[in-house]
């Protein structure tokens, strides 16, 4: 596989909001391709690296907060095997801009590029929703970029961190 052939393979991609799936689902897409050959792992999440919602709030609450806080929801640019159900992304531009920079430091490797936080969304059996967020460069400035450095996104608690401050 070329490169050539994985820079064509992000596409705007629509966002179907009508299924969400459960947390310890397996993932179809547990492993992928990425530029010159490497293969990448997607990790498998626990709830602890992820924002959990309250449990009255319904698809369509959390959906009209991430359009209420500016990110897209409707349409993405993604490569379209690596993602299911309902996601979201908002550009959060040069991560050193970031406030508390210092908490932030995982994402010193990114200083470089503007930045997109991505957050898919998934539930748990009792229908629970729950946020799980990466922060990568954002294909949009910086696609040859995103699809280099696939794999090496900063997930966990500096991504929950981010999102909660975006979300606030």
């Amino acid at each position: 596989m070329t490169y050539e052939v994985q820079a064509q393979s992000l596409e705007w991609q629509q966002i179907d909001w009508s299924y969400v799936p459960y947390l310890d689902e397996p993932r179809v897409d547990a492993f992928f391709y990425v530029p010159f050959g490497r293969v990448v792992s997607v990790p498998q999440f626990s709830k602890d690296q992820a924002l959990e919602h309250p449990k009255s709030m319904s698809i369509d609450d959390l959906l009209d907060l991430y359009r209420e806080n500016g990110f897209d929801t409707d349409v993405i640019l993604e490569n379209p095997l690596t993602h299911r159900g309902p996601t979201a992304v908002c550009p959060i531009g040069f991560p050193l801009n970031l406030p508390r920079t210092r908490e932030f430091s995982e994402l010193k490797k990114f200083r470089r590029w503007v930045c997109r936080i991505h957050v898919d969304i998934n539930r748990d059996r009792e229908k629970k929703l729950f946020s799980i967020p990466h922060i990568e460069v954002d294909p949009v400035f910086h696609w040859t970029e995103h699809l280099r450095l696939q794999g090496r996104e900063v997930y966990g608690q500096t991504a929950v961190k981010v999102l909660k401050m975006l979300l606030s």
